[in-house]
């Protein structure tokens, strides 16, 4: 018969070899836990407002509670951040986001962390034309369903692109 001292024991024991449980990240301790942009990422130039890309965003994140950030890169050429839910607004376009831009192919990642699964896609108008990317984060772990997450991103860059009827609609008004 075990006593309470050899219970706790136990437990310890049984504690200790468990393996460590990862908390998932929310959007804010994700925006937190993004680095600094080098200033040479940003685009000095920029100085447009994007409020309908930016309205886009806003529902996109309202609609979809398991997405963690979401960036729209646009403005042709260099393909800036004109709207996010964690700033960088201005930073330019690098070279995964250029690619998607340019092939009109998913990206697929885990990140360094292994806690992020990053599905960066094409962004078009009502017409089918690429406008830019459409960046969206979500927490991650081994076994999560990286394909469910795709479809997630595709599903919201076709809502938007039933909203956008140009490229340069997305730094206009929001409607």
């Amino acid at each position: 018969m075990m006593n309470i001292k050899n219970t706790v024991v136990l437990l310890l024991v049984v504690s200790s070899c468990a393996p460590a449980i990862k908390a998932q990240d929310t959007r804010q301790s994700a925006i937190a836990s993004m680095h600094a942009v080098d200033p040479s990422a940003m685009d000095p130039g920029f100085t447009h407002a994007a409020p309908m890309a930016q309205k886009l965003v806003d529902e996109a994140l309202a609609s979809h509670p398991a997405v963690l950030l979401i960036a729209i890169h646009g403005g042709a050429p260099k393909y800036d951040i004109i709207a996010s839910n964690f700033g960088r607004i201005g930073k330019l376009g690098d070279e995964d986001d250029l690619r998607c831009i340019r092939t009109g192919k998913n990206n697929l990642e885990v990140d360094a962390t292994g806690k992020h699964f990053e599905a960066e896609v094409p962004l078009r108008d009502k017409s089918g034309n690429i406008v830019g990317a459409l960046g969206v984060v979500f927490n991650y772990k081994p076994g999560d369903d990286k394909l469910a997450k795709e479809r997630i991103a595709m599903a919201i860059s076709n809502h938007m692109s039933a909203q956008i009827s140009s490229a340069r609609s997305l730094l206009g008004p929001a409607i």
